[in-house]
């Protein structure tokens, strides 16, 4: 009897608990619990995603407009500093051509009144002219015009001879700016233009080489070489 109750024991020891195979039931009650566990934190982990990616989103949008509105305020800057030069130039150029309008037509041999000329010089029509106080041969007296930012004189009509004329009053005879090359004997400017001889009282030019003179009625031709009063030109400034 002792026997058949020692195996009744066992035998409810062994069918109650078996350590090699655990209760069905407990496997059933706690996976799902897991997995709702880590579709809870994936879903979660998702959301933290979306959420950053819609912060980075925003400010990159925010970083954009604060650019775009900083170049636009440069630009509306640039353009009103520009607007604001480009008056006060007018103003300027304004006020300053109202006192040398004045100035000019009181002090020039012109009344034209918008147009300068340096120091010294003469205005006449468009043109300024300058008269030397020293004498030169034709060359020299070329070459200081020339760094005068002129050129000996070009004569294009009887009204700036008139002028011409009545500025050299004083003055004996001045070096022009033409010359005659032998043997073709053709008169030339400067400027390269040919001299008209019908316009201008002319003395026929010596033999040779010669370069052409100014006197008070007449245009001659002396030797290069020999020293003379000279007159330079250019053109007056407009403003």
């Amino acid at each position: 009897m002792a026997g058949e109750i020692v195996y009744a024991d066992l035998n409810i020891l062994g069918a109650s608990s078996n350590p090699l195979h655990p209760p069905r039931h407990l496997n059933h009650t706690q996976s799902p619990r897991w997995h709702r566990l880590a579709a809870g934190l994936g879903a979660a982990g998702i959301l933290i995603l979306l959420g950053a990616v819609i912060a980075m989103g925003v400010r990159v949008f925010q970083t954009k407009g604060s650019l775009s509105s900083l170049e636009n305020k440069g630009t509306r800057e640039t353009l009103i500093h520009q607007s604001n030069c480009s008056t006060g130039l007018k103003d300027f150029h304004f006020h300053l051509k109202q006192f040398v309008c004045d100035s000019s037509h009181n002090n020039s041999a012109e009344g034209s009144g918008c147009k300068l000329c340096p120091r010294n010089w003469l205005l006449h029509r468009d043109k300024c002219y300058w008269v030397s106080k020293e004498k030169n041969p034709w060359d020299k007296s070329r070459d200081d015009c020339s760094r005068r930012s002129s050129r000996l004189l070009v004569i294009r009509d009887q009204d700036e001879m008139t002028f011409i004329q009545n500025i050299s009053k004083d003055t004996n005879q001045l070096w022009l700016g033409l010359t005659v090359t032998s043997p073709t004997r053709k008169w030339t400017w400067v400027d390269g233009s040919l001299f008209n001889p019908t316009l201008f009282n002319v003395q026929d030019p010596a033999e040779g080489n010669s370069c052409g003179m100014i006197k008070p009625d007449e245009i001659y031709f002396e030797t290069c070489t020999i020293v003379s009063k000279w007159i330079c030109e250019k053109d007056a400034l407009q403003i």
